[in-house]
């Protein structure tokens, strides 16, 4: 039984602890772990996997290719705010002063694209708005040039995780327009998908202290998941998804074909049996096999 000392002693480390941070995507206690999401029926595990990374999808997909995997910035727009009711205002680099100056009433916010390669191929698109209200991190960000992913692991903060929806195919323009005006309002539109068919797409956030993000993935082709280092050396491996009613049309075909043989096979043996049956009949009737009329 325990005593009262340790139960004091139990409650005061409590006491110094967060307190449980759950989520609609993820919950945990002392000794679970539950990822509850409504994936695509499409998804599979380890494209699963990929979209459940929170801040550290580089990491993920490094694993996964046993390679490094190089971030390559493709555009970035800055700016500012110098009050809260101030329209934000273009912010060009370097500006030591309103990096200075970054606070909770003195926003920079940045929407920017970059590129996940591997191998000189493009694995993923990300798309982002980042909301910096510190000095520290508008220094890291901004000057020192830290990606997303690496800004977690240089603060050593752990983000709290939202992902916002998953799909296939194109991205759809709704949804991408609602995930990106909820920071910042009408004045940025999602990224829209040109290329449709094979995407996989994902909407997130992800925040710590003085910096939050508001991101779209896209992988250009799920092959990336199913064929890994054949997709990234561009041999041909998986052959092209067929429609539905193409599968099914050719496993009927092969059914019916794989049928004909034991039909033929059954005939032959009928016939094998009556033959063996009459020739049994005139050997117990005493008339020979091969009887000749003459």
């Amino acid at each position: 039984m325990d005593s009262p000392h340790s139960r004091e002693g139990s409650n005061a480390y409590s006491s110094k602890l967060p307190s449980l941070k759950m989520t609609s995507f993820e919950s945990y206690n002392a000794k679970t772990t539950s990822i509850s999401y409504p994936w695509p029926s499409e998804v599979i595990g380890i494209e699963r996997i990929a979209l459940s990374a929170q801040g550290d999808l580089q990491r993920v997909l490094s694993a996964f290719f046993a390679r490094p995997i190089v971030i390559a910035l493709v555009y970035s727009n800055t700016l500012r705010q110098t009050t809260p009711h101030s329209a934000p205002e273009p912010l060009s680099l370097p500006n030591p002063q309103a990096i200075a100056s970054a606070s909770p009433t003195s926003p920079i916010t940045q929407t920017r694209q970059v590129h996940l390669l591997c191998g000189g191929k493009i694995a993923c698109t990300a798309t982002s708005i980042v909301r910096i209200t510190s000095p520290e991190v508008a220094h890291l960000f901004l000057e020192e040039k830290y990606a997303i992913g690496q800004m977690f692991r240089r603060l050593e903060k752990v983000p709290a995780f939202e992902l916002l929806s998953v799909g296939l195919g194109r991205v759809e323009e709704g949804e991408s327009d609602k995930a990106h005006k909820s920071f910042f309002g009408d004045n940025e539109k999602g990224h829209k998908s040109t290329n449709t068919k094979d995407q996989l797409w994902r909407k997130y956030k992800l925040v710590i202290p003085d910096f939050e993000c508001e991101i779209l993935e896209v992988f250009p082709s799920r092959r990336i998941f199913v064929d890994g280092e054949a997709w990234l050396s561009g041999a041909t491996a998986s052959p092209t998804a067929l429609p539905q009613e193409a599968k099914e049309y050719d496993l009927n075909l092969t059914l019916r074909l794989s049928v004909a043989p034991q039909r033929i096979l059954l005939m032959l043996m009928v016939a094998c049996v009556l033959v063996a049956t009459f020739e049994g009949a005139l050997l117990y009737s005493g008339r020979p096999i091969n009887c000749r009329r003459q």
